[in-house]
């Protein structure tokens, strides 16, 4: 089952069982049952009518409103590690996301995006920008797309939004322009999802869009997935690489700090990431967590994994195809057991989607 079909299956059964227990909570209010409490099942204790002062399950679902969340404090374009407080007046109905990365996590909430800026179109999106993983999904709610990573706030302001949702880092940010943002008159909030797991910012979003539960649904599918996933497959050789080609025959490991390494460390398995004494730790690398560059000339002391995923980011030549082209390879025993198992490129992103399509790919490759 797809990861699409197994979301709408998801939230298909939770609505049943929330009817069928109100139904039962209904039929449990006898007068068995009101002798106990003192009061009837249709009245309050002071007589009055309980019905028309009971609140709306549709209005209890929505959380507290107005309410109040932080956002990152951006000077001169840049996020200065403050946070400040947002109130939002109203569950929004109308969400503007100026970020695509952040679009699919509140496509993963229902939560009602209108609008969004895209990417460049390419391997990992379609020609509107959206990401491949929820492209269809984004169509389906009928979201717009405003712009290819050239923020243009006129757009925006078209939107007539009730919220508007900011990145404060990445190629997607439009933290320069978050003066002119907040002169549309609406709500702007600032999140980072540089720094957070998929999960963590899925739950953050839930929070500030009141789609709490929702939020909640998408993590207990994906951990639903995860235990399928696990029953379905075979004994898979450990331990395991989960790497990115790079330019220049360079290789960059996904370590248990990523998202990627995250769900193989989620199916039980051996994650296996080359040390300090392989690993670039200069430039770009110095103090990263989620990721271990390896050049080509060290290839072979860290490609030692049994069985490799290979995230092919840019759509062209297979990552094995790309592993054999690294001369220090030749020996290595995933390439030389065609033990190279590739993952699309919505592997490179990670969100609820994307976590569930590698889940899917996992599945198929190591089937029973």
């Amino acid at each position: 089952m797809s990861s699409r079909a197994l979301f709408r299956r998801s939230r298909a059964v939770a609505a049943v069982a929330t009817a069928t227990a109100l139904t039962l909570g209904l039929a449990a209010c006898t007068d068995d049952d009101d002798s106990d409490t003192g009061t009837s099942a249709s009245a309050s204790a002071d007589g009055s009518d309980s019905d028309s002062d009971s609140e709306d399950p549709e209005d209890a679902d929505q959380g507290t409103w107005p309410r109040t969340v932080d956002s990152l404090v951006i000077d001169n374009g840049q996020p200065t590690g403050d946070t400040e407080e947002v109130e939002i007046p109203a569950k929004p109905e109308k969400i503007v996301s100026t970020s695509v990365t952040l679009t699919g996590t509140l496509l993963a909430v229902d939560a009602p995006v209108i609008a969004s800026g895209g990417a460049k179109a390419g391997p990992t999106s379609d020609d509107k920008g959206f990401f491949s993983q929820w492209a269809e999904e984004a169509d389906e709610q009928g979201v717009k797309a405003l712009w290819q990573l050239e923020p243009d706030l006129q757009k925006v302001a078209a939107e007539d939004p009730d919220l508007i949702i900011v990145s404060a880092k990445g190629a997607d940010t439009a933290a320069e322009q978050i003066d002119e943002l907040k002169k549309i008159g609406v709500p702007v909030v600032v999140l980072d999802y540089s720094d957070k797991t998929w999960g963590e910012i899925t739950t953050e979003v839930g929070e500030i869009t009141g789609h709490e539960s929702e939020a909640a649904d998408a993590i207990q599918s994906y951990e639903d997935r995860v235990a399928e996933v696990k029953e379905n497959i075979g004994d898979v050789e450990q331990p395991v690489n989960v790497v990115l080609p790079a330019k220049e025959g360079n290789l960059n490991f996904m370590t248990a700090e990523s998202a990627q390494g995250q769900i193989i460390k989620d199916l039980g398995w051996e994650l296996s990431v080359p040390g300090d004494d392989v690993a670039r730790t200069d430039g770009d690398y110095a103090g990263r967590t989620d990721v271990r560059q390896v050049t080509g000339e060290n290839a072979d002391k860290a490609l030692v994994g049994k069985t490799v995923l290979g995230i092919n980011v840019d759509g062209t030549e297979p990552v094995i195809d790309k592993l054999k082209a690294i001369p220090t390879l030749a020996n290595a025993d995933a390439i030389k057991n065609d033990r190279v198992f590739e993952l699309g490129a919505s592997a490179f992103r990670i969100d609820y989607f994307s976590a569930m399509e590698i889940l899917d790919q996992i599945e198929e490759y190591f089937a029973k």
